[in-house]
């Protein structure tokens, strides 16, 4: 007999239920086990699945730059939970800081409408002093003074 299992039970070495239930590795419980085993392939049973294939179109799948190589990086990196999303919207909000027109920004981030893309605007806190740069500069440009 096994040695009692967590419940206290035992049970015949030799067996399924041995090599199961009371996860004995024994010589004749491996041995039941393994020939349990060949006799169910033998017959056709329990054959080894065929590695799952992706039915793509050839592209990549949308979540594996997440998945490979995004996540991956940003634990590597020590970052709390940034999603990619977040860098598309920091993307944005420093065009616009830095004086890019809201047209070619829109552009650039595919947007339909150009009232999605202000969303943007109110994100970094020198955009007021960067528009009053850009003022300053297109004034003291050869174009600006012509005006």
């Amino acid at each position: 007999m096994t040695e009692p299992n967590e419940k206290g039970r035992q049970y015949r070495h030799g067996t399924l239920t041995a090599y199961n239930a009371a996860r004995c590795r024994c010589e004749h419980c491996r041995g039941a086990y393994a020939d349990y085993r060949a006799r169910r392939r033998s017959g056709g049973k329990d054959d080894p699945r065929k590695p799952r294939a992706r039915d793509t179109d050839g592209h990549i799948p949308a979540d594996w730059f997440r998945h490979q190589v995004w996540e991956p990086a940003s634990k590597a990196a020590g970052l709390a939970k940034v999603r990619i999303h977040d860098l598309r919207h920091a993307r944005a909000s420093w065009l616009l800081a830095g004086g890019a027109d809201l047209q070619v920004v829109k552009e650039r981030l595919g947007h339909a409408s150009i009232s999605t893309t202000e969303k943007y605007l109110h994100s970094l806190p020198t955009a007021d002093e960067t528009a009053l740069n850009a003022l300053t500069r297109i004034r003291s440009s050869p174009l600006g003074r012509s005006a």
